[in-house]
């Protein structure tokens, strides 16, 4: 199941705000970033948001499931985050390809860092209610909604080895002139992932984008160390 338009995942809007600030796409899907489960928005029209009751409708906000936000690093490379926040879907058009996996409910949380100058990063934790979330579904997520995206290019799927993560998935693409990276790992039930935004600009440098990569990856790995 490839969705017809990337569907929008948990912390996609916030490095949609950072990256779009470099693309002037604010109100815009970023394409690959904003691949990871859907947050708030899907559902039954005029239900709350209630992540103590049955899920009826998509949503985030702090605080939702602080047992998965305890999960998230407390900084990256000794800075605190910009936000935290966690929370659940269970819509048809926010699990995606999930949906056809037979997920019915996926929670979340996630640490956002805003950069400045167009760049990002996020660590996210899926879970599902009962049973082991596979990593390959999340990424399977991800690059479905990366190949659908319509301002997507330079899609490349690979499989490295991070220390401490080192069955993992790695999506690179471009999206207009953000250059854009999702890592995801098995940890356990649950999934990691982090996602990194650089701005492209005759100045960029890949080195420095990769080095945020594996400086996001690093910070995950040790929060779950020290968890």
């Amino acid at each position: 199941m490839i969705p017809s338009s990337p569907p929008v995942l948990p912390h996609a809007s916030r490095l949609r705000r950072v990256a779009g600030r470099v693309a002037r796409r604010v109100a815009r899907p970023l394409p690959l970033v904003l691949l990871v489960a859907a947050l708030a928005g899907c559902g039954v029209p005029g239900t709350t948001f209630d992540p103590s009751g049955p899920c009826v409708v998509d949503g985030q906000v702090a605080g939702a499931y602080p047992d998965l936000e305890a999960r998230l690093p407390t900084a990256l490379d000794g800075a605190g985050p910009t936000t935290v926040d966690s929370g659940r879907t269970c819509s048809e058009e926010g699990l995606g390809t999930l949906a056809a996996r037979d997920v019915a409910v996926l929670t979340f949380a996630g640490a956002t860092w805003d950069l400045g100058d167009g760049s990002g990063v996020s660590s996210v934790v899926f879970a599902v209610p009962d049973g082991e979330l596979p990593a390959a579904w999340i990424a399977e997520f991800y690059e479905a909604g990366a190949r659908a995206g319509k301002k997507t290019s330079n899609i490349e799927a690979t499989r490295p080895a991070f220390d401490g993560a080192a069955d993992a998935w790695r999506l690179d693409a471009i999206n207009d002139l953000s250059l854009q990276t999702v890592v995801t790992w098995q940890e356990g039930a649950l999934v990691r992932v982090v996602l990194i935004a650089t701005k492209v600009a005759p100045d960029a440098s890949r080195a420095v984008h990769d080095e945020l990569v594996t400086s996001a990856v690093r910070n995950t790995v040790e929060a779950a160390a020290g968890g």
